[in-house]
């Protein structure tokens, strides 16, 4: 599909009856919580009116007609059209601090590591998690950390696999941290910075549904990092997500959410330790 340009989403009228299908299409497929208002109408609206110019629909419900008969493609052009990717280096930078620090710990008892970025949006927060275990362990131990990065929309996968990020996307990172783990580069006539290789070796990027019954995984993980998501979701989700999400760690291993969104999760599973940081419980 073709980008469209000069869209006003104002042509086109959202009934109620057609956002209340589109908002239980995206919660079934990604569980993302759009209750019917005004901000959120306007959101759907812009976003979905995109997608309407580029296939030459005339209407929304038009467009809920072909979407409920679409491919996998339209599909995850749908999901990633209400999905909300914002994301940067070092975001909540508090969480990689003490990251650094339990990632020396572990490797006193252990040696090699699992971490699951399980929102890795365009991929800055994998890249930092890969950066800090860089900056806090010896070069030795870095191919014994394996670092698992998903997310539900394949789009977003794809520019964190590449790993190529512009100027205005490389907030939160020093110039040394710049000079060390990324490429100045040329792209399509602008500048960019490049992931370096051994980087992003050490990420592999895997698309993953959250809300999927089940988390099948060969292998438990030390620590999972879910920030920033659970707030999208209603409170049975989240109850969900969070259960399957600790069942995913190894006992003794952490659990970190946004900062945002911790104050009400409640599971056996799981104690808390620090801000928006969990750990699995030994039984």
């Amino acid at each position: 599909m073709s980008a469209a340009k000069n869209i006003n989403f104002e042509d086109f009228h959202l009934s109620q009856e057609t956002y209340l299908q589109f908002a239980g299409h995206i919660y079934k497929l990604a569980g993302v919580n759009l209750p019917y208002n005004s901000k959120n109408e306007a959101l759907v609206k812009n976003r979905l009116a995109r997608i309407l110019r580029a296939y030459n629909q005339n209407s929304f419900e038009e467009y809920w007609k072909f979407l409920k008969s679409a491919g996998t493609p339209e599909t995850q052009e749908f999901i990633s059209a209400l999905t909300t990717n914002m994301t940067s280096f070092f975001r909540e930078a508090a969480h990689f601090t003490w990251f650094g620090k339990a990632i020396k710990t572990h490797f006193e008892k252990l040696y090699s590591a699992r971490i699951w970025c399980a929102a890795a949006s365009t991929g800055q927060e994998p890249y930092t998690i890969a950066i800090t275990v860089c900056e806090n362990l010896p070069e030795k131990h870095h191919a014994r950390v394996k670092i698992l990065a998903s997310d539900i929309d394949t789009e977003v996968l794809k520019k964190g696999g590449l790993g190529y990020y512009k100027e205005s996307e490389m907030g939160g990172l020093s110039r040394d941290i710049i000079f060390k783990y990324f490429d100045r580069t040329i792209r399509d006539g602008d500048v960019f910075y490049r992931v370096k290789d051994f980087l992003r070796d050490m990420v592999q990027f895997s698309q993953f549904n959250l809300v999927d019954q089940k988390y099948e995984f060969k292998k438990p993980f030390d620590f999972v990092f879910c920030r920033n998501v659970l707030i999208y979701f209603d409170e049975k989700t989240v109850g969900k997500v969070v259960e399957n999400l600790s069942l995913a760690l190894n006992p003794g291993g952490y659990l970190l959410l946004g900062h945002s969104e911790s104050g009400n999760i409640k599971n056996a599973l799981i104690t808390s330790m620090s801000k928006a940081i969990y750990q699995r419980n030994s039984k």
